[in-house]
């Protein structure tokens, strides 16, 4: 029973102001991770085709969107190359356990010789000796925070690159298969009656458009002002509506 100066206690439950920040700082680091994977996932893609990616500007909103879908691809492909690789991940896994096993280790390896030893040392001895191991431990720490640090930073910027190579060689072999056989629709881009080129589309502004043009093989950039873009085949209807 309690007493009446005595209160129960009560399970201590984080404050919802402090929630809430936490939650407004992943936001923000969140958002600025997709604008980058966003950024070079379009910069990586239009280099692969020879293009100059500062041509074809694209607004927060569609950076962000590029970003989340290559969170996404990447995340997908990097599952599937541990279910195909189950014993390098093992080993992995039991490399970390063993490495985080000697971190936490204590440094006199649970004997406590050591702390014994220390103990029956001169005071001046023994913050000699706790100064030498707080120096040494800070001086192995700020190498590793420094490269934990870079490897964070460079993250976001990998899966970029990484999404954006390969959206790129994925479209190269089905552009490779022509107008007629590939998975995606053809272009003609015409100004007038005169027809400027057919192909794939591969990005678009304002002011350009690009193309992989089919019948040359290459990557093409025109001027969008008068150009009409037509679709080389109609899209295909499910079964039950077709004629």
């Amino acid at each position: 029973m309690h007493t009446q100066d005595e209160q129960p206690s009560r399970p201590s439950c984080p404050k919802w102001a402090t929630i809430l920040s936490v939650l407004t700082l992943l936001v923000a680091i969140g958002t600025v991770a997709l604008h980058v994977v966003g950024i070079t996932s379009h910069r990586t893609y239009m280099q692969y085709w020879g293009i100059d990616a500062g041509v074809f500007p694209k607004t927060a909103d569609l950076i962000l969107i590029d970003g989340y879908y290559g969170v996404i691809n990447q995340s997908a492909l990097a599952f599937l190359r541990i279910l195909s690789n189950p014993g390098a991940w093992t080993a992995g896994a039991c490399f970390l356990a063993l490495y985080l096993f000697v971190l936490v280790s204590p440094w006199d390896a649970g004997t406590g010789r050591a702390s014994e030893w220390l103990a029956q040392r001169k005071p001046g001895v023994r913050r000699m000796v706790k100064c030498l191991i707080a120096t040494l431990l800070l001086a192995a720490v700020i190498p590793c925070m420094l490269i934990a640090w870079t490897l964070v930073m460079y993250f976001p910027d990998a899966i970029g690159a990484a999404n954006g190579k390969q959206s790129a060689e994925a479209e190269a072999v089905e552009f490779a298969k022509g107008c007629t056989k590939s998975k995606y629709q053809c272009v003609q881009l015409r100004k007038g009656s005169e027809l400027l080129g057919s192909g794939f589309l591969l990005d678009g502004s304002p002011a350009f458009v690009a193309i992989f043009d089919a019948e040359r093989q290459r990557a093409r950039v025109l001027p969008r002002e008068g150009v009409e873009l037509i679709t080389g085949r109609p899209p295909v209807l499910p079964e039950a509506h077709r004629p």
